[in-house]
């Protein structure tokens, strides 16, 4: 007589599979959330902070804000660039672009003057198709500066052009240092500040060292530099 014996799977306890199956929900729910995160910063909204004085006092240094990013082609691989819809750019506009002189560069500047449209600065004034623009946001911060000694002779701008320049007129590089902004750089629209804090300007990226000293300097400070009145603001 022969016998055969089958081996059985040794069952894993129920604390294992349990274990196991939490391990995968939290997986999955970081996973999830760092898509998200990724789509809603990329697409969507990013949260950013002014370093310079360029744009004063529409936007001051320390402003945090939010960009808003839909809407704007560039945001999106360039399959979708063509069929997604466009935001309707007017002057005035407060607007979020990619610097012509570096492509890593983020910055924040005012729409002067439109595709197909003439601009010219005449003894400090702007005019566009040979009629002086009105600029209540403009400012001269920088004492002794003669700023009605600007001129710029007219140039009219290509079809995805842009004319930008920053509301602190002496102390801002813009357009008339760089020259033309193109559809194609524009990434974003300030909305609202949600964290002002008094901090120093500064152009370069911070180093470690600078980073560490800010968020000490919060620390310390985040009752009393923090500007309460500008939390809420709507950035126009």
């Amino acid at each position: 007589m022969q016998f055969s014996f089958m081996r059985k799977n040794k069952a894993q306890p129920p604390e294992s599979q349990s274990r196991k199956r939490k391990i995968w929900l939290q997986f999955k729910s970081l996973a999830s959330t760092l898509v998200f995160v990724w789509l809603f910063t990329n697409h969507i909204a990013q949260a950013m902070i002014v370093p310079t004085e360029s744009m004063v006092p529409t936007i001051l240094v320390g402003d945090h804000f939010f960009l808003d990013k839909v809407a704007f082609p560039s945001n999106y691989p360039e399959l979708l660039q063509k069929v997604l819809p466009e935001r309707a750019i007017r002057r005035g506009d407060v607007i979020a672009f990619w610097s012509p002189e570096d492509p890593n560069r983020r910055l924040i500047k005012r729409v002067i003057a439109l595709p197909g449209e003439t601009y010219e600065i005449r003894s400090g004034d702007v005019l566009i198709n040979g009629e002086k623009l009105k600029e209540p946001y403009a400012v001269h911060s920088v004492p002794g500066v003669n700023w009605q000694a600007e001129n710029f002779s007219p140039v009219t701008l290509p079809p995805d052009g842009f004319f930008m320049m920053g509301d602190n007129r002496d102390n801002s590089r813009d357009s008339r240092y760089f020259g033309v902004v193109h559809k194609k750089a524009l990434i974003g629209k300030p909305t609202f500040v949600y964290w002002s804090y008094e901090s120093d300007p500064y152009r370069d990226e911070r180093t470690l060292g600078q980073w560490a000293e800010y968020y000490a300097s919060v620390a310390t400070h985040f009752v009393t530099r923090t500007r309460w009145s500008r939390t809420g603001t709507v950035l126009r």
